[in-house]
């Protein structure tokens, strides 16, 4: 019996070829675009999980005075943790940062990213797999250095790393003692290199490592290392984090207590719910997983109305088989199996198709995401799983009320064709109506998601960001705030300097502790007016006499620094207007020649500089210290002329390697470092932008079903019109005027539906648009006009057609 029923469905998805190839291309963008977001989605949730001991791991995480949620802590903690809370079983803290890094034979050296200096005992925490090397050794002596396998291959080749030295920085040998695999791409620390925590200290002077070192091992405030806690099996994370202000009274300094507040954050919640500072790579949120998954449930929705739609439609050409069946002695249930048996190989070859789809398009949401998802991967036993509940959840959603219906016809009307139950209209109408509203309200949300991401473009930072190169001037280090002022390079730098502003093509150049939109240190301040009680930690930014100008920045009163005044160096600031604000100094005039105290160094205010964007656009701006010191100077800005950048970058990089052979040459233009940090919010919007369109071309097929529908139960209806002299005008009215009320009820629909949700997404922009009228009247135009094309092949074929034929169709 199952043989006849498929063989049937076959006959007829042949006979009906439209019909077929428009439900194939709804059914297949729909399932093919869930098997994506389940991927997505599974990736997104299993970041950290494959550390053995994950349900077991935190991270400390750090709220500082001023209200700023850090991922970074303080150094002292970990060590003490052990012998204070029962509950831990183990910590260890991680530096990162990048450094020059080359073989010993060759001369050819490389800027590494994420190398991290790490206690020994993360090798117990986090799973490593060793490839080389004996893991009991590994982290354990100084001046060794733990690398991952791309590493391996990139500096050693096919030959046996183990014992081979690599050199930091120009001068530094390390011992490779091990190599492991490669974390994978569900882990929020990704390293290339591990080297012990105490070899930090041994890149810097003698000098600056004793300063550090002292610094570092009684600083309860500084943010500056990842703190990592394995909790012994069963305890409870909430003690930890009641008792850690205990903690800090046992063993910090009473000078280090400003209020500080740590709790633990689970390993595997980091990627998906942390919105902390200083985070090693870019995070997501659950709301994009809930904006996915919604999106993904909506459009296979919206494609198995379709199904429904048409497959209703298609029906009237089947009304005189099935009272034939029924006459034969079919059984209401038989026929209802027939059709389901229809529905499941309809669904089969629709999952089929849609698996090559997924096949494809997997490297383009790769593309969108940064992801490196593999086909081979990804689909496993639970994805097959997963797609064969789909396959029978939808043959009996999208071939269940079709099968139903279609039963329901009366024997003999089925073969005299008259007194025909054609079924609810309403829920046929229903149905196209929340097909229209939910492709409204993604067209409205990405028309409106387009308009954010141009609004910050536009944004006026408050400093000249373009044809402005930033070039790093020691390997990242948060330590040198703490070193001391090397004379001889600083000689070096400034004859570099010199050569480069006598280039043509170069306007200016600039140094700094930071470039203007990428940050700033965080440090205790004391203005007038307040005392060290307040605990007020400003963001702090050194720069020399040069940056206002090369940046194009205002100062709005006083002056700022100048070589005409020998004390700047020692006790000269400047501040911005939220400063003035903040230290309630009434106005930018008043606020010259008032006191400062920024950890010891005291000063006047000799000058306010208009607000500008010193960190990402996600924080508001607030108060700003500006200083002249050259001890925290690591960024040289170079601005150029528009003409020939690429040459002069090519000359500066010659220039640059004869100065500083050590050091690789490396630079970023400032403009792309800027929109690189929107990237994930421009992703976002390219991957919405996809869903609109595949579910507007959903829709569009629902559109296309209902209207087959009505043209087919109209057929005589038109015909006896046209008889009697109705006009094609006439008849194109009556067949758009009900697809009008659908389009503007789906659109009502939408309007609050989107507002309610773009609200809620704007809300995580600090600064952003407003949502505007033009841009609601600007989705419903296209929504018109596109299911205006829709409707209109099927209406004027219906409204042109010879009205003999439909009477004469019986």
């Amino acid at each position: 019996m199952l043989r006849n029923f498929f063989k049937t469905a076959v006959r007829n998805i042949l006979k009906h070829k439209t019909y077929s190839l428009i439900n194939f291309i709804g059914l297949t963008c729909g399932l093919a675009l869930s098997l994506l977001i389940i991927s997505y989605i599974r990736s997104e949730l299993s970041y950290d999980t494959f550390h053995q001991k994950a349900d077991r791991l935190y991270r400390l995480a750090y709220t500082a005075p001023n209200g700023l949620k850090l991922a970074t802590s303080p150094p002292p903690i970990a060590p003490a943790m052990k012998d204070f809370f029962p509950e831990v079983e183990e910590t260890a803290r991680v530096y990162g940062r990048n450094v020059s890094i080359s073989r010993g034979e060759r001369n050819e050296s490389f800027e590494e990213t994420d190398i991290y200096f790490a206690d020994s005992t993360l090798l117990n925490m986090f799973t490593f797999e060793f490839v080389k090397g004996n893991p009991a050794n590994a982290l354990t002596e100084p001046n060794t250095v733990l690398i991952n396998e791309a590493m391996a291959v990139k500096y050693f080749g096919d030959q046996n790393p183990i014992g081979e030295s690599l050199v930091f920085g120009g001068k530094h040998p390390f011992k490779v003692i091990g190599v492991v695999k490669n974390f994978p791409e569900n882990s929020h620390l990704r390293f290339n290199m591990l080297v012990p925590y105490e070899s930090m200290y041994h890149l810097e002077n003698d000098q600056a490592a004793k300063v550090m070192r002292l610094n570092l091992s009684v600083n309860f405030i500084i943010s500056h290392s990842y703190t990592y806690i394995l909790l012994k099996p069963g305890a409870d994370p909430a003690n930890v984090d009641q008792n850690m202000q205990a903690f800090l009274k046992k063993y910090a300094q009473p000078n280090f207590l400003v209020g500080q507040v740590f709790n633990l954050m689970p390993l595997t919640d980091i990627h998906l719910r942390s919105t902390m500072l200083a985070e090693p790579s870019s995070t997501s949120s659950m709301t994009t997983i809930y904006i996915f998954g919604g999106v993904g449930i909506l459009t296979l929705l919206i494609a198995c109305i379709n199904y429904i739609n048409l497959s209703t439609a298609q029906s009237f050409t089947r009304i005189k088989e099935i009272g034939i069946r029924k006459i034969l002695g079919s059984l209401k249930y038989q026929l209802i199996v027939q059709f389901l048996a229809e529905s499941f190989l309809f669904c089969l070859i629709a999952f089929a198709l849609s698996f090559a789809v997924f096949y494809a398009t997997l490297p383009l949401l790769n593309d969108f995401t940064g992801k490196q998802l593999v086909f081979g991967q990804v689909t496993d036993a639970y994805l097959l799983t997963i797609s064969f509940i789909l396959l029978l959840s939808i043959t009996l959603l999208a071939g269940g009320y079709p099968a139903y219906f279609i039963t329901q016809f009366e024997s003999v009307n089925s073969l005299k064709g008259d007194k025909v139950n054609y079924g609810s209209q309403l829920f046929r109408k229903v149905l196209v109506v929340f097909q229209l509203a939910i492709a409204c309200t993604l067209l409205i949300g990405s028309l409106m998601i387009m308009k954010q991401l141009r609004y910050l473009n536009n944004l006026p930072l408050g400093f000249q960001k373009e044809q402005v190169i930033t070039v790093p001037l020691f390997s990242q280090n948060l330590n040198g705030i703490f070193a001391g002022k090397d004379s001889v390079f600083a000689v070096r730098l400034q004859t570099f300097r010199d050569l480069v502003e006598n280039q043509t093509g170069v306007k200016g150049t600039a140094l700094s502790s930071n470039a203007p939109g990428l940050g700033a240190t965080y440090r205790g301040t004391i203005p007038e007016g307040f005392t060290q009680e307040d605990n007020l930690f400003i963001a702090n930014m050194s720069v020399d006499y040069d940056f206002m100008k090369t940046y194009d920045m205002n100062v709005i009163a006083g002056r700022a620094f100048s070589k005409d005044y020998g004390t700047d160096q020692a006790s000269a600031y400047i501040v911005n207007e939220s400063a003035v604000t903040e230290f309630k100094w009434d106005t930018p005039e008043k606020a010259l020649g008032k006191t400062i105290n920024r950890e010891g160094k005291e000063g006047k205010v000799i000058g306010v500089v208009k607000d500008f964007h010193f960190s990402s656009l996600a924080a508001p701006i607030s108060s700003m210290v500006i200083e002249l010191n050259p001890n925290q100077f690591t960024t040289l800005s170079i601005k150029f002329e528009n003409a020939n950048v690429q040459q002069t970058i090519d000359k500066l990089r010659d220039q640059w390697s004869n100065m500083f052979p050590e050091k690789t040459f490396e630079f970023n233009f400032l403009d792309q470092q800027l929109d690189q940090q929107y990237q994930d919010y421009q992703n976002f919007g390219k991957i919405i932008q996809s869903f609109t369109a595949i579910a507007i071309l959903i829709s569009c097929l629902g559109v296309y079903g209902l209207v087959l529908f009505v043209v087919q139960r109209k057929f005589k209806e038109i015909g006896v019109r046209k008889v009697l002299g109705a006009s094609v005008a006439s008849i194109l009215n009556l067949i758009y005027r009900d697809f009008a009320w659908l389009l503007l009820a789906g659109f009502v629909v939408a309007v609050p539906l989107s507002y309610y949700f773009l609200n809620k997404w704007l809300q995580n922009f600090t600064y952003h648009t407003a949502i505007d009228v033009a841009t609601y009247i600007l989705s419903f135009i296209c929504v018109f006009l596109i299911v205006t094309v829709t409707v209109s092949y099927q209406a004027l074929k219906a409204s042109l057609s010879n009205p003999i034929q439909s009477l004469r169709t019986e």
